[in-house]
């Protein structure tokens, strides 16, 4: 639930509100099985889940607070549509003339991976691993390419 967590603390930071006035949680969840070797490790699946964001007594610009959602949905979650995630609902009460109570409802996706480790806690194929992000190796160059295209041919 790290996205979860993320957004939560972006919003702290950035919405004027407070710890005592945000209440996040995850609901909803379902893990789907994947499997995928990734190299240096296993993509054993994706959790997918319902996050819900209460902000009591929100007495900031209400489109502002929904700008920085979307902001920070565009720029940290770019596989929302890929993935078909739902778009955000947003639930707002009055409480008086200055304030209301927000639940944001957003629906997110993480992947489930792990990568070897010898004293993890998790036993899969035989062998012991850990909970992390598996690395990815980036090619720098191809061999036997020398950056030239023929398109003779």
């Amino acid at each position: 639930m790290r996205k979860l967590t993320a957004l939560t603390t972006y919003l702290l930071q950035t919405a004027g509100i407070t710890k005592e006035q945000v209440l996040s949680v995850a609901d909803r969840g379902e893990t789907i099985p994947t499997g995928r070797d990734l190299g240096h490790g296993v993509e054993l699946g994706v959790f997918k889940y319902d996050a819900l964001i209460q902000v009591e007594g929100f007495n900031g610009n209400s489109s502002e607070l929904l700008l920085l959602v979307m902001g920070w949905l565009h720029d940290n979650d770019k596989d929302r549509d890929y993935a078909g995630l739902a778009d955000p609902e947003v639930d707002a009460s009055l409480n008086d003339d200055f304030t209301a109570d927000v639940d944001l409802a957003i629906e997110f996706e993480e992947p489930l991976q792990i990568v070897p480790d010898e004293q993890g806690s998790i036993l899969f194929n035989g062998r012991r691993w850990r909970v992390a992000d598996v690395p990815i190796d980036v090619a720098e160059e191809l061999a036997g390419m020398d950056g030239t295209a023929n398109a003779d041919s």
